[in-house]
């Protein structure tokens, strides 16, 4: 639908130079470069080749179905699963409560835009500039900006991001879209509009039918929500020493979330399943680039993984009913 408007989009791609500008690595006759990301931490990268992102896709999607029955994930698989079944049932009033404080906020309408050379790329407010936060273009900017920061400073870390963030645009758009085409849950607004509290749902739409009338099928899992935490996580991952990007950019995927209910594009029940989809995508592009060593006075010299707890709320008063999730990593 929309995206960034162009000073955003700019400021976007001066931080990721910013940050992207080459400190604090060395080189090595042998083509390895290391990042000191902390006092006993050391990350090692080699320089990527391009078609890894497109190597390393089928693995990206064979990783993922793994990491979901794997004995010591099924706790993590089982919150996703159980947040949903919770959610389920308060989707329609939440989102109509999303639809009434979206009102006040301007928050409600269908987003809007400006088409560039045919592509719908500049939003006329603030409400497409939220949307397109997890649209595949954003990532897409992004690693040009890596790349172009790369090739300048010779930054080996910059290069392999740059990259990752193509191959997760690429893993989250087909494992949703696979998943999508299995559930066939209907969106807010088509629900709305054919009278069907909740959506319905229509496992294994035929072809035809989901090409020709998509809002019908595509709400579960949440697309732009997979592909946000994925390069989110690919990002946080890759440069760890910068404290501020998840602080920053989980409340941005809550604003994106709240905002998609209140335009009746997704349920909340369409979340979690896409967070944990995004997380796991994110963290396995990002890890498999990076070879992590531990410093003396540390035995432990596996990767570092990030562990994360969910924490549910429910709020009930006499004119609304909400529900959150709180996710800490």
């Amino acid at each position: 639908m929309n995206i960034l408007d162009h000073s955003f989009k700019k400021n976007i791609v001066l931080l990721v130079i910013l940050l992207a500008s080459g400190k604090n690595f060395s080189q090595e006759i042998n083509s390895l470069q290391h990042y000191e990301v902390s006092d006993s931490i050391t990350y090692t990268y080699t320089k990527p080749r391009f078609f890894e992102l497109f190597e390393y896709l089928p693995n990206d999607l064979y990783e993922f179905g793994k990491y979901t029955v794997q004995k010591e994930n099924l706790l993590w698989t089982s919150a996703a699963i159980g947040s949903t079944l919770a959610l389920l049932p308060l989707d329609q009033k939440l989102t109509d409560n999303a639809q009434e404080i979206g009102k006040s906020l301007n928050l409600y309408e269908d987003v809007r835009y400006t088409r560039v050379l045919g592509i719908e790329l500049i939003p006329n407010d603030l409400n497409g500039a939220i949307y397109y936060l997890g649209n595949s273009l954003t990532p897409i900017l992004l690693s040009g900006g890596f790349y172009i920061t790369g090739k300048i400073n010779n930054d080996y870390r910059a290069l392999n991001v740059s990259s990752e963030l193509v191959e997760v645009v690429m893993a989250s758009g087909i494992s949703t879209q696979i998943i999508k085409r299995i559930t066939g849950r209907q969106s807010p607004s088509a629900a709305i509009q054919s009278g069907n509290p909740g959506g319905h749902w229509t496992p294994f739409p035929s072809f035809k039918a989901y090409q020709s009338n998509t809002p019908n099928y595509d709400a579960m899992p949440s697309g732009h929500m997979t592909t946000f935490i994925a390069s989110l996580t690919v990002i946080a991952v890759n440069y760890p020493e910068v404290k501020w990007i998840r602080p920053v950019g989980y409340p941005l995927a809550g604003i994106m979330a709240f905002q998609m209910m209140s335009t009746q594009v997704h349920w909340a029940s369409d979340y979690p399943f896409a967070l944990l989809m995004g997380y796991v995508i994110g963290k396995n592009a990002a890890n498999r680039r990076i070879k992590k060593t531990v410093h003396k006075n540390t035995t432990d010299i596996a990767p570092i993984e990030s562990k994360f707890k969910m924490n549910f709320n429910f709020l009930y008063t006499s004119e609304y009913k909400t529900a959150g999730i709180t996710i800490l990593f």
